[in-house]
């Protein structure tokens, strides 16, 4: 007898804290989106999931009256060359023409202005963090 009260005493122990549900209906509550996108807008990203690709950001500068980028902000792909830029608190990726390109640098003739807030760091990372809100597909910075 003594064996079945503790038996039962931690049984009701083990669901303290934890919501009441019905037997065998409980699930995980669905984890938060690390980042949320809008057409025309750009990404929004957790600070956690801006935390976990290691985003940097730099302000773009001009260099005889041309805007020089590190070449890592760069993103190329199948459709173009992109920058994220800032769009208040989301990452807006946006085409833009390269000129001149040295190991480190690279010139911007059209799409940046001197002052916007350019991803410098986490470029992939957050091209890939669009994809998945765009596909509706689960990022590894939502808990999974």
């Amino acid at each position: 007898m003594r064996n079945v009260f503790l038996v039962c005493s931690m049984a009701v122990l083990a669901g303290c804290g934890k919501p009441a549900t019905s037997v065998g209906t409980e699930s995980p509550a669905p984890a938060a989106k690390a980042a949320e996108f809008k057409k025309g807008q750009g990404l929004l990203l957790t600070p956690e999931a801006v935390e976990f690709i290691g985003l940097r950001k730099a302000e773009a500068l001009t260099k005889s009256d041309r805007v020089v980028l590190p070449r890592q902000a760069l993103l190329r792909t199948s459709e173009g060359v992109f920058i994220f830029v800032a769009n208040g608190q989301r990452w807006l990726r946006t085409p833009v023409k390269v000129g001149t390109e040295s190991a480190e640098t690279a010139e911007i003739t059209d799409g940046v202005l001197e002052g916007d807030l350019v991803v410098v760091a986490g470029v992939w990372d957050l091209w890939t963090a669009e994809l998945q809100a765009i596909k509706e597909g689960v990022g590894c910075a939502d808990g999974h």
